[in-house]
């Protein structure tokens, strides 16, 4: 059964349960891996970005109401 969204059928059951060889697995692993980097390196950006912002307005707030 083949979805809408083509980029989900490598997410699909019957590809699951196909053997593969340690290449396969192992690119499959890197792939993976890069993706989860990734997201992990974006979500230190936005804490990053989120505590510069509280910092600021914290600092602001001081100096408008002493």
């Amino acid at each position: 059964m083949r979805s809408n969204y083509p980029k989900y059928d490598k997410y699909s059951k019957k590809d699951q349960k196909k053997k593969t060889d340690l290449y396969g697995r192992l690119t499959y692993f890197l792939k993976n891996s890069k993706r989860i980097l990734k997201i992990a390196i974006g979500l230190v950006i936005l804490g990053v970005l989120s505590y510069v912002i509280q910092l600021i307005f914290t600092v602001a707030a001081k100096g408008l109401f002493p």
